[in-house]
C-alpha cells in the first residue's frame, strides 16, 4: 500500500501541529529538530500552514528569552491565535464558554461561567448568548466537555450521575439542531488526559485520576485514548469500595465517588466531627490538621480502585488533576504509597504518582483541530472524539 501525497502532507502537518501545540513559540529550525523532518520539508509544511491561517509569525519581542540571543533572532512562529471554536465546560456547579483558538488556550482567552442550568433547553439557550457576547456566532465547531458516560458515535450522554439532565440525546440533539456548526462532545476527564499528552508533559503510557466534584479517570497507551467497544473507559468512581454503604448518583451503592470527591469528603468530616463545614472551610481544616484518619481512609481507597486498573492495564505512571493535589502537600506522596502498597507491580517495580494542573481547554482544540488539519481530507473515524 502506498501513501498518497496527501496522506504524507497531512501526517507532516500533524508532526508540525502537535510540537507547536507544547511551545508558545518556535524557529523553523527548531522544528525540524522536533519533528524529525529535514529543513527543507519543515519550511515548506510551515509556509503551507501559513497559508491555510494554522499558523502565524511571532515578535520575538514578546517572548521572554530564557538565554540572550546571540546574533541576529530567529524567525519565530505559533499557532494561530484568532478564535476559532466555542468551547463549552460542563460543570456540575458552573458552566464556561470560551473562544478558543488553535493556540494553546491562555488567562487571555475570551470566556463566561454561569451557573450550570438545569435543563437542555435553558443550556441550549446559555449557549446562544454566550456564542453572542463572545462574537462566535460563525464558530467553526462547538466543542463540548460532557461529564459522564458519552457515546460519541451515537451523540448521547448513556449516564450522569450529577447531572442526570444531560443524559439521553436531547442536549448534544439540541445544540446541533440550533447550531450550523459541528459539534464535538468529549468526555471531560478524557480531554484532560488530552490536555495533558499534548502538553508535552509525559511518556506514551499513563492512567488520568482526577478527583473533584466527582472521581473520574482516562487511560493513555501508545499515546492514544483507550476506547473499546462500548462508550466506557476509565470510570474509577464507580467502582464499588468494600464496606462501604453510602448510595451514589449512578444509582448503585459503594462508589469510590462517594468517599473521595468533594461531597464525599465533606461528609466523612461531617460523620467525624459532627458538624457541617463547606469546601474552603475543609481545604483550610486539612491545611491545618494534615491527613487525618477519615481523610486517610479516602486516600487508600483511591488507592485500592487505583491499583486494580494497573494491575489490570500494566501501567505504572498516574497522573492526578483536580481536588487531590491541592489538599495537603502529603496527599500525593500518601497516595503514590497506597498503590504501591496494593497494586502487583509494587511487589517488583515502582509506581510512581504525579500532581498536575488540569488542561481541559487545551484537550478540547485537540478534539476540535481535526475538523481544520488536512483541511477536511481527514478520516474522522479514526478519532475518538467525533463531529456531529
Amino acid at each position: 500500500m502506498y501513501l498518497r501525497p496527501t496522506d504524507v502532507r497531512e501526517a507532516n502537518i500533524r508532526r508540525v501541529f502537535q510540537a507547536l501545540l507544547a511551545r508558545p513559540s518556535c524557529s523553523r529550525a527548531k522544528l525540524a529538530r522536533l519533528t524529525g523532518l529535514s529543513g527543507v520539508t519543515a519550511g515548506r509544511v510551515v509556509d503551507a500552514m501559513v497559508n491555510l491561517d494554522l499558523v502565524e509569525g511571532i515578535d520575538p519581542a514578546a517572548i521572554e528569552l530564557t538565554a540572550p540571543a546571540m546574533g541576529r533572532p530567529p524567525r519565530l512562529i505559533g499557532l494561530a491565535t484568532r478564535p476559532r471554536f466555542l468551547g463549552v465546560e460542563i460543570g456540575v456547579r458552573q458552566t464556561t464558554f470560551a473562544a478558543l483558538p488553535l493556540a494553546n488556550p491562555g488567562p487571555s482567552m475570551a470566556s463566561r461561567t454561569i451557573p450550570t442550568p438545569k435543563s437542555a433547553g435553558h443550556f441550549v439557550a446559555s449557549l446562544k448568548r454566550a456564542q453572542a457576547s463572545l462574537g462566535m456566532a460563525d464558530a467553526e465547531a462547538i466543542v463540548v466537555s460532557v461529564p459522564g458516560v458519552v457515546d460519541q458515535r451515537a451523540a448521547a450522554v448513556l449516564v450522569s450521575p450529577n447531572l442526570h439532565w444531560t443524559e439521553g440525546e436531547e442536549l448534544l440533539s439540541g445544540i446541533a439542531n440550533v447550531e450550523r456548526a459541528p459539534v464535538i462532545p468529549v468526555q471531560e476527564v478524557q480531554a484532560l488526559a488530552l490536555g495533558h499528552q499534548a502538553a508535552g508533559e509525559t511518556i506514551e503510557h499513563f492512567l488520568l485520576l482526577d478527583v473533584a466534584e466527582g472521581v473520574g479517570g482516562a487511560v493513555v497507551m501508545q499515546s492514544r485514548l483507550l476506547a473499546g467497544d462500548v462508550a466506557l473507559s476509565g470510570e474509577l468512581g464507580h467502582t464499588p469500595v468494600m464496606d462501604n454503604r453510602r448510595r451514589c448518583g449512578c444509582g448503585a451503592v459503594g462508589c469510590l465517588e462517594t468517599l473521595a470527591s468533594r461531597d464525599g469528603l465533606l461528609r466523612s468530616y461531617r460523620e467525624t466531627y459532627r458538624r457541617r463545614i463547606d469546601w474552603p472551610g475543609l481545604v483550610n481544616h486539612v491545611g491545618r490538621a494534615g491527613i487525618e484518619p477519615w481523610l486517610d481512609q479516602a486516600i487508600d481507597a483511591v488507592g485500592g480502585v487505583v491499583a486494580g486498573a494497573i494491575n489490570l492495564l500494566g501501567i505504572g505512571h498516574v497522573i492526578v488533576t483536580g481536588d487531590f493535589p491541592s489538599l495537603h502537600p502529603e496527599m500525593i506522596p500518601r497516595l503514590e504509597a497506597s498503590v504501591q502498597e496494593h497494586s502487583l507491580l509494587g511487589r517488583f517495580g515502582r509506581v510512581s504518582c504525579t500532581a498536575a494542573p488540569r488542561r481541559r481547554w487545551l484537550g478540547l482544540v485537540v478534539a476540535a483541530s481535526d475538523l481544520v488539519l488536512g483541511q477536511g481530507t481527514i478520516d474522522r473515524r479514526s478519532l475518538l472524539p467525533l463531529a456531529i
